[in-house]
């Protein structure tokens, strides 16, 4: 990779010689330029255009936000899943945006929690509609009186 010049010779015609400075110049500028491009900066991989990758982020994300993993909950994505199984690996959880992944996730878990509670309440309330009163207590006795009249 090089330039050829014309220089003239004593008059009679014209050599040419290749240089090769400004190729390597070139080549040089294009390797350093190529070499800052290779790794994206922790800000580029938070707020890029894939939200998995953003989660090895050691930077917390604008984009890839609360609201945003919610909506992945509640749609049940594959990348939801993908994101739960890959923050609830060791060593990941405590990632910036595997936290948010986490709080969207216990939130999820409570109100699942909360609606099968009340689901058995529900169920012990209609079970208990079923049930007879207590006999009243015999007169004589003391409430909480052992039966047998013996304590």
């Amino acid at each position: 990779m090089g330039l050829l010049r014309l220089y003239p010779l004593s008059g009679k015609g014209v050599a040419m010689r290749a240089s090769l400075w400004p190729g390597l110049t070139v080549l040089a500028l294009a390797s350093l330029l190529f070499a800052g491009c290779g790794q994206p900066s922790a800000e580029e991989l938070a707020n890029g255009d894939d939200p998995f990758t953003a989660l090895r982020s050691p930077l917390r994300s604008v984009r890839y936000d609360g609201a945003f993993w919610n909506r992945e909950a509640v749609q049940s994505t594959e990348l939801w899943a993908d994101a739960v199984a890959y923050c609830r690996t060791p060593g990941n959880s405590a990632a910036p945006n595997c936290q948010t992944v986490g709080l969207v996730l216990s939130q999820m878990e409570l109100e699942k929690a909360a609606k099968e509670a009340k689901r058995q309440l529900q169920i012990l309330l209609e079970q208990s509609k079923h049930l007879r009163p207590l006999p009243p207590a015999r007169p004589g006795r003391a409430p909480g009186a052992s039966p047998g009249g013996q304590d």
